[in-house]
C-alpha cells in the first residue's frame, strides 16, 4: 500500500524571491543597528518632535503587525478558495504609487497615523528587549507570509489598509509596501545613530 504525504509547498516566484531577498537585507540592517544597543541609546531622541530608536522600532511593530495579521487571514482564505497564481501579477496603480512613495529614496514625508504612533517620552518608557523581540518576530511572520503567498494569485487577493477601508490594494502590493516601509525607517534609524549626540553606550 502506497501512501503520500502532504503536497510540497510551491516554490516562491521570482517576485516573492525578490521579497525574501529584501527581507534578508532588512534583517542584516536590523542586526547591525540594534545588536548590543543599550537602554540609553534605545531611548535617545535627537531633538523635539523626532523619534528615538525605540520609537522607530515601536512604530514598525505597530504598522507591520496590523498588516501581517490581515495578510495571513487573507492568504488562508485564498488557498481554501483555490485562487491559484496565473503569472500575471503587476503592481496596481494605487499600490504601486504607495510603494514608490515609501521607498527611502522618496522625498515625500508622512505623519504616522494615530494608530501607529509610538509611545511618547512623557508616557511609559518603551521596553527595549520586548520591542526588539517583537520586531524580530514581525520579520519572522513577514517571511512566513511571503512564503505562504507562493502559488496564489496575489493580484486578486485584496485587502483594506488598517488605517482606512477606502484604501485597498493587492496582497502583492501590501507585501512590497511593508518592505519599503521597513527600509525607509531603517534609514531613519541609521541617521539617528549617526547623530553627534547619540550616546556611546
Amino acid at each position: 500500500m502506497t501512501t503520500t504525504g502532504p503536497a510540497a509547498a510551491p516554490a516562491p516566484s521570482p517576485l516573492l524571491q525578490g521579497y525574501l531577498e529584501q527581507l534578508a537585507f532588512i534583517r542584516r540592517e536590523t542586526a547591525e543597528l540594534t545588536d548590543g544597543i543599550t537602554d540609553a541609546q534605545f531611548g535617545w531622541r535627537p531633538g523635539p518632535g523626532r523619534w528615538s530608536p525605540g520609537q522607530i522600532v515601536s512604530h514598525l511593530n505597530l504598522a507591520g503587525g496590523s498588516y501581517v495579521e490581515r495578510i495571513a487571514l487573507l492568504l488562508q482564505d485564498a488557498r481554501a478558495r483555490g485562487l491559484r497564481e496565473r503569472g500575471d501579477f503587476r503592481p496596481g496603480l494605487l499600490g504601486g504609487m504607495m510603494v514608490r512613495s515609501m521607498e527611502p529614496t522618496s522625498r515625500r514625508r508622512f505623519k504616522a497615523p494615530a494608530i501607529w504612533q509610538p509611545a511618547d517620552d512623557d508616557g511609559p518608557r518603551l521596553d527595549r528587549a520586548a520591542e526588539l523581540a517583537r520586531w524580530h518576530a514581525l520579520h519572522d511572520a513577514l517571511e512566513a507570509q511571503i512564503r505562504a503567498a507562493a502559488g496564489l494569485d496575489m493580484r486578486r487577493i485584496r485587502l483594506a489598509s488598517p488605517v482606512s477601508r477606502l484604501i485597498r490594494m493587492s496582497v502583492g502590493d501590501a507585501l512590497a509596501l511593508l518592505l519599503a516601509h521597513e527600509r525607509r525607517h531603517l534609514l531613519q534609524l541609521r541617521k539617528v545613530t549617526e547623530e553627534a549626540g547619540y550616546p556611546k553606550r
